[in-house]
């Protein structure tokens, strides 16, 4: 097994690369293990830890904020190129009452629908720039056998 330097000088274990923990996050699985069920329980709702490898989901201090902030950049993005669409399709007699009622609603049902995504592509991103520690990493091998027992 590869060990990675951080650059605190510490030793930390190998994780995916990049492109699989998104592609992991994106079919809704655990970006550390690949697995399913992952931290995410129904569509809204957490687990503690992945039930799988047992990595903690809340692994800092305002760890919430960063898949907040990532569905409300997606869901500008959609909106943004929904309108423009739409006022492209509609020209040059736009339906105002119409398109504004369908953005509303947009902007209501948008994130709902990204939030899993966004969740767990936060996930991903946060395993890769604060990759877990030996430390971190028994504690969740320990949840994980202390659940099966």
């Amino acid at each position: 097994m590869h060990w990675i330097i951080d650059t605190m000088g510490g030793m930390n274990p190998p994780v995916s690369s990049p492109l699989t923990m998104f592609r992991r996050a994106i079919l809704l699985s655990c970006p550390l293990c690949g697995k399913r069920p992952c931290t995410m329980r129904r569509w809204m709702g957490h687990r503690d830890r992945c039930p799988s490898c047992g990595i903690r989901w809340h692994r800092e201090h305002g760890f919430e904020l960063g898949p907040i902030a990532l569905n409300v950049v997606f869901t500008f993005f959609t909106l943004g190129v929904s309108m423009v669409i739409a006022f492209i399709a509609t020209a040059p007699d736009f339906p105002v009452a119409t398109l504004t009622i369908s953005m509303i609603a947009g902007a209501i049902v948008v994130p709902l629908l990204y939030y899993p995504f966004t969740f767990l592509l936060w996930q991903a991103f946060d395993l890769q720039a604060h990759r877990p520690d030996e430390r971190e990493l028994a504690e969740a091998r320990e949840s994980v056998a202390a659940s099966t027992d």
